[in-house]
């Protein structure tokens, strides 16, 4: 009797929680998604630490499938175009392109990569002899 009574505040407290944490990472509603820690990385230089707001980034971002959109939170903050989406093992990834100043050569391509189990995610953007790393988490909205 107590085995039975142990199995079941195991999966309770452990194996019910995580399917309960994926539900909706898959993008079927939309997230909310903490950017904490960011890498600027060059060829000779290799990659060093950055700050996320020192990058032009916002510290929360929402992403929405169904209008293939990423914003930030603020009122007034940049919306950019989700061109391609794949889920691929279990990991939702987003892609796009963008020109950021008009007849300035700042175009950057970026992958935002979601861990459907856990909600990490990893945000990569590559331009001219530099990339970009940016660490967080998401959770559905």
């Amino acid at each position: 009797m107590q085995k039975i009574v142990l199995t079941c505040i195991i999966c309770t407290f452990i194996i019910i929680p995580l399917g309960a944490g994926a539900a909706g990472l898959d993008g079927s509603v939309p997230l909310l998604c903490s950017l904490t820690k960011a890498f600027e990385c060059y060829e000779d230089e290799g990659c060093i630490p950055a700050s996320v707001p020192g990058l032009n980034l916002p510290r929360f971002l929402k992403i929405d499938l169904a209008q293939k959109k990423v914003t930030g939170v603020k009122e007034g903050s940049r919306t950019t175009v989700i061109q391609n989406v794949s889920e691929i093992d279990g990991k939702l990834f987003l892609q796009g392109a963008e020109e950021a100043i008009e007849n300035v050569r700042d175009g950057i391509g970026w992958t935002v990569a979601i861990m459907e189990d856990t909600g990490n995610m990893v945000l990569t953007g590559s331009g001219d002899d530099v990339a970009f790393s940016v660490f967080g988490a998401c959770i559905p909205q």
